[in-house]
């Protein structure tokens, strides 16, 4: 049997879009692991908007736990999670970025190179307008 070259790259076209893999979630993922320091928080009712110095408030992600640390020392400090260590996940839905943490969705995000933002009023049921706003820093 002869195989026109037309057969041939559209059978080699099929093998090569079928086998590819997807890992964008294990490379966001990689990407979000690590020591990020909030920067900045804004939004809620009161309209907030207060800068962090490094160090005050780190929140490390790996191996999909999530550990945060509040420095007390510059007085009322709000990053909605005590001092602690929390589960969280993420997912991708119409190319949207979420973030769960102890079984509740948090909000969207977004990653740069050394940013991340966690946005409360992006949720998967539709957008919001008195959550937080929180800017971090690697």
């Amino acid at each position: 049997m002869k195989i026109g070259r037309l057969t041939l790259l559209i059978i080699l076209g099929i093998i090569f879009f079928t086998s590819c893999n997807n890992d964008d979630d294990s490379n966001q993922e990689e990407r979000l692991s690590g020591i990020w320091n909030v920067k900045n928080i804004s939004g809620g009712f009161a309209g907030i908007d207060d800068d962090y110095e490094i160090g005050i408030i780190t929140w490390t992600f790996s191996n999909q736990m999530l550990t945060v640390k509040n420095n007390e020392a510059q007085g009322n400090i709000y990053s909605s999670f005590e001092s602690g260590t929390y589960n969280y996940s993420t997912s991708e839905i119409n190319g949207v970025n979420y973030i769960t943490i102890d079984n509740a969705e948090y909000g969207g995000f977004t990653l740069s190179m050394n940013n991340l933002t966690i946005n409360q009023n992006e949720t998967t049921s539709g957008s919001g307008a008195d959550g937080f706003i929180l800017q971090f820093e690697k």
